[in-house]
Order: structure tokens, then sequence, then C-alpha cells
């Protein structure tokens, strides 16, 4: 018999053959992992054929049951987006999602004169979206529902003059609470206000004639007085719980007038729309077992990820940043769960990083610093120690070595651009090329010497600076920054400066007051922008108190020597002091003896 022979398998042979942990036993047409996310969109109602969304004249069009009347209230039993998007089939859910996007626009349209969505309609309709999220299954439906989620804030959003104008409106409310808190510190713990005038009066002392009456009255009233104030006690009890109840329901009368209020299209309304999303997941945290806690960190990535997309698209709005940066502070980072918080400082600077490459302008020093204004007020004084930490390492730090003009990603790219080694299809580079890292470095100086930083992170932060400071002087290079001009508007252009120069002058600007002094109002200045010009004096005053350190030094060394012969003069005259003693002491001694012995001598 012959002896069988087996061929062996070729790599191309063992390609062709499909490989059978792709396959499925109800569709064995699908053989690629690709083809398998394509059909579990495709069940789920969430595919968008490449055709259709690349050809908008194909399109499929929109029906009366697929949008939702606008003027119909979501209170109203024809509408009841509990019963669609908290529905037991999946589809039904997933259309319904489709389905707000349209119904958005035409709620917030500022003709609508009927329309506008409240707080509580927020929060009404992210419990419902929240259980579609709980509900959706394998990893493409979560990431493609987790996008539409997030990407129905533009939806909400207005043109760019109305987030202008909403943009100021919360600039100058929060300027109206910060003189209203002055105002309240100014006053003095009797009433009175600094700066006024107030006149004196005499009055007549009447204590001698007053006291003579009371004697006799207290007499007559003490009996009196025991009776009553059990009664006034128990009266003044009652009046303050009523007047605790009061307050508390006016409070909430307060806030729910608030909510049910209705708010038109605009930054405003978005950042409502991220402040109710922070706030149902917050809720939701402790709901939520390990199996499902991926999909809601995927969520919150892509709202991160819009939230910055929006704020580029505004070109960096200062009042924009603030609206969102406070959503974020008082809704997430100023609060527990850890988790939740730990995940956010984990992934901030990541996302800002992709949407500052794909931006139409550019981060700057000072509005990276307002972007991540939530995080510094975290490493000014947080209480937690973890998340401190956390904070320092995943934000601060990582910026400095990874995505900074000086870490070595960095340079490894200038070299490649210089050696024109750049290969075509290359991603975007994330480092922030606009970014003054001195200014930050500075910045960081500044939050550690401030007096309201707790004394516990004040070495942290100081290290932190000097970390800063040493990666720029190995670079040896930082973004060049504008120099400023004199008041008739003339520009110079700034020298470069050395490596060590670069180090002890942190990169300021030393050509911006040659010709005049800028005036500038610093009254709308935010902490970030001040960093632009104040970073000269700062440099000057650190050179100036390294120069007077090191003179101190100096002269505290001479002064030790001079202290060391002074000691080592009085020691020696205190040795030749003592030696003459002895000597004295010893001819004393000696003269004794022989006087001694001539008396001897003469008695014998």
């Amino acid at each position: 018999m012959a002896a069988a022979t087996t061929e062996k398998m070729t790599k191309r042979k063992r390609r062709s053959i499909p490989n059978p942990v792709n396959k499925w036993v109800q569709h064995p047409k699908i053989t690629s992992p690709a083809a398998r996310a394509r059909a579990y969109l495709v069940d789920a109602g969430l595919y968008e054929s490449k055709s259709a969304s690349s050809s908008p004249g194909t399109k499929k069009k929109v029906t009366h049951k697929d949008i939702l009347d606008p003027k119909l209230d979501l209170h109203s039993p024809e509408v009841k987006f509990g019963k669609m998007i908290g529905g037991t089939t999946e589809l039904q859910r997933h259309k319904a999602i489709q389905m707000l996007k349209s119904y958005f626009q035409a709620r917030c349209d500022i003709g609508n004169v009927d329309g506008g969505i409240s707080e509580l309609d927020l929060m009404k309709l992210w419990k419902g979206m929240w259980h579609t999220l709980y509900m959706a299954d394998k990893v493409p439906v979560q990431d493609a529902l987790s996008k539409q989620l997030a990407k129905l804030m533009w939806a909400l959003g207005g043109t760019e003059e109305e987030d202008e104008y909403a943009a100021q409106v919360y600039l100058d409310a929060e300027e109206q609470d910060d003189d209203g808190e002055q105002e309240g510190e100014e006053e003095d713990d009797d009433g009175m206000v600094e700066g006024e005038d107030y006149v004196m009066e005499e009055v007549e002392n009447t204590l001698e004639d007053a006291k003579k009456t009371n004697k006799v009255e207290k007499e007559k009233d003490d009996d009196d007085d025991k009776s009553d104030t059990t009664e006034s006690s128990d009266n003044e009890n009652v009046d303050e719980m009523e007047e605790e109840e009061e307050e508390e329901d006016n409070d909430e009368d307060d806030e729910y007038q608030y909510a049910i209020q209705k708010h038109c299209r605009g930054a405003h309304l978005v950042s409502l729309y991220v402040r109710t999303f922070f706030r149902t997941v917050k809720r939701e945290w402790g709901n939520m077992d390990k199996h499902r806690v991926d999909k809601f960190y995927t969520a919150i990535r892509f709202m991160i990820h819009e939230v910055y997309k929006y704020m580029s698209t505004r070109h960096w709005n200062i009042g924009i940043i603030r609206l969102f940066n406070d959503a974020l502070f008082e809704e997430v980072l100023a609060h527990t769960p850890n988790g939740l918080r730990l995940h956010l400082i984990d992934i901030t600077l990541s996302e800002l990083a992709t949407v500052n490459s794909e931006a139409p302008l550019s981060l700057t020093e000072a509005t990276f610093l307002d972007c991540l204004e939530p995080y510094f007020a975290l490493v000014q004084s947080v209480d937690d120690k973890i998340v401190h930490k956390r904070v320092v390492e995943n934000v601060l730090l990582r910026f400095l070595e990874e995505y900074s003009f000086v870490c070595d990603a960095a340079l490894q790219q200038e070299e490649k651009k210089k050696n024109g080694e750049e290969e075509e299809g290359e991603e975007k580079s994330t480092i922030f090329d606009q970014v003054h890292v001195g200014s930050v470095a500075q910045f960081i100086f500044g939050i550690a010497s401030d007096p309201e930083t707790s004394d516990r992170y004040r070495k942290q932060l100081y290290e932190l600076h000097k970390m800063f400071s040493r990666k720029i002087k190995a670079a040896g290079r930082d973004v060049e920054m504008d120099s400023g001009g004199s008041e008739e508007g003339d520009e110079e252009e700034r020298n470069e400066l050395d490596g060590s120069e670069l180090c002890e002058a942190v990169d300021v600007d030393n050509k911006g007051e040659e010709k005049g002094e800028k005036e500038t109002d610093n009254d709308d200045v935010t902490p970030a922008e001040k960093v632009e010009s104040t970073v000269v004096e700062d440099a000057e005053e650190v050179k100036s108190n390294g120069k007077k350190a090191s003179s101190d030094k100096k002269e505290k060394k001479k002064k030790r020597k001079n202290k060391k012969k002074e000691d080592d003069t009085e020691a020696k005259a205190e040795e030749e002091d003592e030696a003459d003693k002895k000597d004295d002491a010893k001819q004393e001694e000696d003269t004794e003896t022989s006087s001694k012995k001539k008396k001897k001598k003469k008695k014998k």
C-alpha cells in the first residue's frame, strides 16, 4: 500500500480559505469583520451607504411619518418619546434617534413662536436616549449610536452671529455676578460701606436715671416675664421653621421655573444639552455594570470631541469656551464619582489635539490656557490627591512630553521636513505648534505662587515649572511670539534667542517697547490672555531675582569665611592666654619651692 502523501499548505492557499471564526451560520456569505460590522448596522437600522452620503441628490425623501410635528408638545399624548426611544424593538429606538435631528431643527427655529426646548425636556429625552444606548449591542452599533447622539448638538446650534451674541451675554452675566460679590465684600461687619461719609450724632448719657427706674420695673415684671418667655420662645421657633420652609419653597419654584423655560437655538442650548447629558451619566453611573461601562466611556469621548469641535468652528471665542468649561466643571469635574472625572481627564488633551489639527484656526497659548482652565482649577485646589496627580500626569506632563512644540516627536517631524522624508498620506500632526511653551510654564509658576493655591501642591507645581524650563533649554527652541509695537502700530521683527537665553528668559519678547509704550485695557482680559502681556515683566523679575540670589550667595560665603577667620583668631588668642597663665603658675610654684628650701637651710 502506498503511503498517503500530504502536501504542505502555502500562505496563499491559507489566505484563500475563509476563516470559520468570521462565518455566521445564518449568513454564510459574510467572511470578513467589516462585512459582519456592516450587517450589524443594517440589522440595527443605523447603516448609511457611501453612495447615499456622498451624493445628496439620491437621498431618501422625507415623508410626514419620518418627521415629528414641531408644534406638538412633548407632554401631548400624540408624541411620547418614552415609548419611541425606550421601546422594546431595536429598530424603533434607533429610528426615533434619527428623527430627533429634524425635530430639534424645527422645534428650535427662531421663527417658531410656540417652539423652544427646555431643560426639563432635555432631561426627559436623555432618559430615553440613555436607555437606547444601554440596550445597544455589538461594538459597531454602539459606536454609530454614540456618534449620532453626540452630533445631535449641531441641530441645536445657531449661526456664528447668534453664538457670539450668546457668548457676550454670558460674559456680561458673569461680570455682574463678580461685581455683586465684590460689593458684598466691601461692606463692613456693621453694615457700613467703604468710601461713604457718615455723620456722628451726640447722644446724652441717661444710663444713671435708667438704672434707678429699671430696678423698680424689673421687680414688677419678673413674674410676668417668666410666664411669657415660654410662649415667646415657642412662637419664635415656629416662625423660624415657617421662614425656612418658605425659602425652600421659593428656591424650588425658581429652579422649576428655570427648568421649564424654553430656549431657542444657540450655544447656550448646546451647552445645556451637554449639561443634561453629563447629569444623566452621573445619575445612572451607579446602575451600570462592568460589561456596559465601555460603551459609555466611548459616548463621553465622542461628546467631548464634538464640544471642542464646536469651539473651533466658532474660532475659539472666549465666551463659548467659558460656557462649555463651566458645564464640564460644574457637572463632572467638581463632583464625584471619580471614575467619570478621571476618564474625562484622560481623554481631554488627546481630543483637543485631534480637533486642533483639523481646526480652521489653530490654538495659541492664550486660547489653549482658556480651554484647560477647569483642569488648572483642579491643580490649584482639589481635595482629592488622586485627581490632582492624574491632572498633572495626563494633562500637563503629557502636553510637555507628547504634544508641545519642544517634545521629541515635534523635533523628529522638523528633521523629516528638513531632510524631505515626509510621506504622502500621513495623518495630520497633533502637535500644538502655535502654543508658546514658555508662557504655559510661566502660567504654572503664577498658579504655584497664588495665595489661593493649596499649600500641599505648591512644591509640585514649582517642580513642574522647572521641568518645563529644562525641556525648553534641552530643545533649544520655542514658538516665536509676535512682538508688540508702539501706539502708531509699528511692528518689529523678533530676534532669535540662543538655547541658554531661551531657558533664562523663557522665550519672552524683548523688542516690544522700543518705540513707545502700548496702552492696554486690563478690564476684560482673561487670566490666560494676561500671560502674553506680563510675560516680559515676569521674565525680567526672574532674571533679577536670579542675579540677586547669586549675589546674596556670594556675600553669605564671604561672611562665613570672615566668621571662620575671626573664630580661628579668637581660638588662638585664648590658647595663648591659657599657655601664659600656665607659665605664670609654674613660675610662682618654682619661687615658692625655692623660698621654702632656703628657709629650711637657715633653720638647720
